[in-house]
């Protein structure tokens, strides 16, 4: 029999994905004839499988020494000692860091799964600074609330606490609580502020996202002229929703490819990214700040957070503007 007391960072979970956390290696069917067969109790009770646990809860599940020893798995978090980025802003609750460029946020499919992270340097991060310690840890692992593509510089929030990661989660997911500004350099010269609601869809083969007007998911994307240059414009642009690449196709879609996009770019926009020498685009996530927060990150509501551009992003502006 297995016993765990539910501590800080299990509470408020419902009792079956609880229990997929503790024998991460059994089969869903294993598990839910645990409960058919009232093998999972709390507080020495039987609960269903969606039970939400409160802390203190003791959950024991009765199990076999060799069925413990066959779905239980050793904690092996992986962890890199890289450090591709800067701390903006902490507290028990959150980071909040500065993202460099060329860096997934975690591991990609199958071909990318022995890259370097941005998770596993802030996992690395955190386990120094002792803020996280795996060994005190039931179930939880601090993560990333949302996502930005690798070359994509700029900001990204972690969960530091159980509590926190699905306060984010909800703030990222209700778009209304949160917004999220950019910077970008895109092909052509734009004179005036513009606004681009256009559906967008995912293909899961190939990856690529494509404007979908009867089967993609709304999006909205705000831009405003920064600065115009000979043959590029530096925007700022604001996004109302939070789809995969969705600055990237929008500003494709508009005739304005960010310069050097491989993905959604063309012909010019790789003309431009050489005169320019940029071996990819240029996107900054640069500021987020949270509006209506009712939970434990209540505090953070109206705080913002700016992602200073990186050396090479200010050095390229410098150029446009005539300067070294």
């Amino acid at each position: 029999m297995l016993e765990i007391i539910v501590n800080e960072n299990d509470q408020n979970k419902r009792l079956d994905k609880f229990v997929k956390k503790v024998l991460p290696k059994a089969p869903d069917s294993f598990i839910y004839k645990l409960f058919r067969k009232k093998d999972i109790k709390v507080n020495k009770k039987h609960k269903s499988y969606d039970y939400i646990t409160s802390l203190n809860d003791v959950v024991n599940i009765y199990i076999t020494k060799e069925q413990e020893n066959e779905f239980i798995a050793n904690k092996n978090i992986e962890i890199s000692t890289n450090k591709d980025f800067i701390v903006i802003y902490e507290d028990d609750n959150i980071l909040v860091v500065n993202k460099k460029n060329n860096l997934l946020v975690h591991d990609g499919d199958d071909k990318l799964k022995n890259d370097d992270t941005l998770t596993k340097q802030v996992l690395n991060y955190l386990i120094e600074n002792k803020s996280y310690n795996p060994l005190k840890e039931n179930s939880f692992i601090p993560a990333l609330a949302h996502r930005i593509d690798r070359n994509t510089s700029g900001l990204v929030i972690f969960g530091k606490t159980s509590l926190a990661l699905q306060e984010l989660f909800q703030a990222f997911k209700n778009h209304q609580d949160i917004t999220k500004e950019y910077i970008a350099l895109v092909c052509g010269c734009i004179n005036s502020k513009g606004c681009i609601n256009a559906k967008l869809k995912k293909n899961e083969k190939t990856k690529i996202v494509n404007v979908d007007e009867k089967n993609g998911l709304e999006a909205t994307t705000l831009y405003e002229p920064i600065k115009v240059y000979q043959d590029v414009t530096l925007l700022k642009i604001q996004i109302l929703t939070g789809r995969t690449h969705q600055i990237r196709v929008h500003m494709k879609y508009i005739g304005n490819p960010l310069v050097g996009d491989q993905k959604y770019g063309n012909a010019n926009s790789d003309l431009l990214a050489k005169k320019y020498g940029l071996n990819n685009y240029f996107l900054h996530a640069k500021k987020i700040c949270f509006k209506n927060l009712h939970g434990v990150l209540s505090y953070l509501n109206n705080k913002e957070f700016v992602a200073p551009l990186f050396e090479w992003e200010q050095k390229l502006i410098n150029k446009l503007n005539g300067g070294n």
